[in-house]
């Protein structure tokens, strides 16, 4: 990109929040600036962490003055920092990005063309995901939906660091909501949705997600975990209610709503059976085909009881399938 290019190209923030990162928040930054496209500054915002991080901040807005911006954000929690950083930006155009992910280096040259090609206020796009107990360093591709109904409701929809957002769309629903343990960036796309936020879908690879063991979905507390299942639980309830009230729900956002929502009551029968079945009551499934419904009692089976035995012994992984399958038959019946 040319000085002139870049005097006419919109500014992009890149939003960074940062929680105990010494050990990675170098190869963050690293990838935003060196991206392709040159208008942009990084919004680096510390969030009460507890090791060397804010040293480092203070030290990488030393060496790129008037590129790098730290801040501190006392409030905890990612979405509070977010929020930080989106008020704080100047650009049009917002890249967040979590401190132990990347940026491939033409992310935000790439998505912004799309953006303003499509006059669009949301860019979504395909990512490369490494997990958290992968040996080799070679990452997965992970596709997302083209229909971002779709994507919405079967959590296909990217992840925040692959996305590119326009800044005004993000403070016209007052950005993140600090208050969620989860599902925070689908809760935030699904409010831009219905304020008529437009979306791209971006199927080029563009950001590496590293996956993170202490993430909130695989914590070992029952209590943790039935949050992040209610999380995804009440979030779809609110997208049937506005499709529905919009007269927008097409029979096949319905049928994958049904299945969604059973799917993750049958999850939280586990720990709170009396909710589970309220919600089963309220919410009649009697749409859902018994073909359908045993799909998803199938994986509810498969999911559990890996999560539950491990198959810790593969001459086992049968017979504690077909425990585990008997034991929760009688959910059926409800």
């Amino acid at each position: 990109m040319t000085e002139e290019q870049n005097d006419k190209a919109p500014l992009v923030s890149v939003v960074i929040p940062c929680y105990n990162c010494e050990e990675f928040i170098q190869k963050a930054v690293t990838s935003a600036l060196e991206q392709t496209y040159a208008n942009i500054e990084l919004i680096l915002v510390d969030n009460n962490s507890t090791d060397g991080t804010s040293a480092i901040l203070k030290r990488l807005e030393q060496e790129h003055s008037g590129k790098i911006h730290s801040y501190a954000e006392v409030v905890n929690g990612a979405c509070a920092a977010r929020n930080h950083g989106l008020y704080k930006a100047a650009g049009d155009w917002i890249q967040f990005l979590d401190a132990d992910d990347e940026l491939l280096p033409d992310k935000v040259e790439g998505q912004l063309q799309i953006a303003l090609a499509a006059k669009t206020d949301v860019v979504v796009s395909d990512y490369c995901k490494v997990g958290a107990k992968q040996k080799s360093a070679s990452p997965k591709k992970v596709v997302v939906e083209d229909d971002p109904w779709l994507g919405l409701i079967n959590s296909a929809l990217g992840v925040t660091s692959a996305l590119l957002w326009r800044k005004e769309n993000l403070l016209a629903v007052n950005g993140w909501d600090a208050t969620l343990s989860s599902s925070q960036e689908y809760d935030l796309l699904f409010r831009l949705l219905t304020q008529g936020a437009k979306v791209s879908i971006d199927h080029r690879a563009r950001t590496i997600i590293y996956g993170r063991p202490e993430s909130v979905s695989r914590t070992g507390s029952a209590d943790k975990l039935q949050q992040v299942l209610l999380n995804r639980y009440d979030l779809r309830r609110r997208i049937y209610d506005f499709l529905s009230e919009k007269e927008m729900l097409q029979p096949v956002y319905k049928k994958q709503l049904d299945a969604y929502l059973y799917y993750h009551l049958l999850l939280i029968s586990e720990m709170n059976m009396p909710y589970f079945k309220e919600q089963v009551k309220s919410n009649e499934f009697g749409d859902i085909g018994i073909v359908d419904k045993l799909k998803v009692f199938s994986e509810f089976i498969r999911h559990s009881s890996k999560r539950k035995y491990g198959y810790s012994n593969k001459l086992l992984k049968l017979a504690e399938w077909q425990y585990f399958f008997c034991k929760n038959l009688y959910l059926l019946r409800f």
